[in-house]
């Protein structure tokens, strides 16, 4: 693989976040080392999922190599930002996490990702990148992630066009206590406050019975190495409460979905959580370009599955041309 910049990164998110203070969501970029800055480039901004940090998208495993999906993309020329959810990771802490609700996740993520392009193209983001004019801008966000994607897309209109993996609308209803299944008889605008104390319930702990339990084998296929899912063990955090629980709601974020305009590309592994594929990809209706992608012989959490390279050059080759070259042209 050629070298590559790759340097951590912050930016402050304050006015994006409704509790006083000073906030910054913490990261990193991995650009390609030879750079020409008057090159067409576009940007991939990543987020993961539950109880993951920016880590899922560069694993560091012993002993093996090859589990960077950020690196592979940088290869093929794409610079690759990648920002912990406030809350966790190398972000600002909070001492109530729950605030963190899928509104404020998109709206924190979307004042950062403007301010890293404004960095971008000044060359004041990272020493070793030079400045250049970004020609698209990608969402990228796995499981959790993608659900924060598509709220920040449907209300901030950040991206030229998002990638969604393995977060579908079907929800959890089995998962869900009674207080929680009573959210469906709340619009869905005004769920936000109700959404957050019953979080804050769910962070103190909820009986066993009521913990939700995925299907063995739902996150890695059988042929993962042990050693891969210990390293991706060892990157886990907490749980964003508030934004784990509005993905446990059948349908809670189809009106963001239906309101998206940008091309979506929209993958799930062959064993994922759902199997109703072409069901989750009719839900973003208004799109002018749904492209749907089935990666074989993998779970939910695809960049750990042995055919992830797969997945990370079909999003590669999707955004090359379907995105960049529209935006060049």
């Amino acid at each position: 693989m050629p070298d590559m910049t790759f340097e951590t990164l912050t930016a402050d998110v304050s006015p994006a976040v409704p509790i006083e203070g000073d906030h910054v969501l913490g990261g990193w970029v991995c650009a390609p080392d030879a750079f020409d800055p008057g090159a067409p480039r576009t940007v991939v901004f990543c987020l993961a999922g539950g109880r993951c940090t920016t880590s899922y998208f560069d694993l560091d495993v012993r002993g093996l190599d090859g589990y960077s999906m950020a690196r592979h993309l940088a290869a093929r020329g794409f610079v690759v930002v990648a920002l912990d959810h406030l809350g966790l990771g190398a972000s600002s802490p909070l001492d109530d996490i729950c605030i963190v609700t899928p509104q404020v996740a998109a709206a924190t993520h979307d004042h950062a990702v403007r301010a890293i392009a404004d960095r971008l193209r000044t060359g004041t983001l990272v020493d070793g990148l030079p400045a250049f004019v970004p020609n698209a801008l990608v969402g990228l966000g796995h499981s959790m992630g993608g659900m924060v994607i598509v709220a920040e897309q449907a209300e901030h209109g950040t991206f030229h066009a998002i990638v969604v993996l393995g977060h579908s609308g079907d929800g959890t209803w089995e998962a869900l206590t009674d207080d929680e299944r009573l959210l469906m008889e709340v619009a869905p605008e005004d769920r936000e406050l109700a959404m957050v104390e019953l979080a804050r319930v769910r962070a103190r702990g909820l009986p066993p019975e009521t913990a939700r339990r995925a299907p063995p084998g739902s996150f890695f296929n059988t042929d993962v190495p042990r050693a891969v899912k210990g390293a991706f063990g060892a990157q886990r955090s907490e749980l964003l409460y508030s934004c784990a629980l509005s993905t446990m709601i059948p349908g809670h974020t189809d009106a963001e979905k239906a309101a998206i305009e940008v091309p979506v590309f929209l993958a799930f592994g062959d064993h994922d959580l759902t199997d109703d594929y072409e069901g989750n990809a009719a839900r973003y209706a208004s799109s002018s370009d749904v492209t749907l992608f089935v990666l074989r012989d993998s779970a939910h959490c695809h960049n750990q599955a042995s055919s992830r390279a797969e997945l990370w050059d079909r999003v590669a080759h999707w955004i090359t041309t379907r995105v960049s070259r529209a935006a060049s042209g």
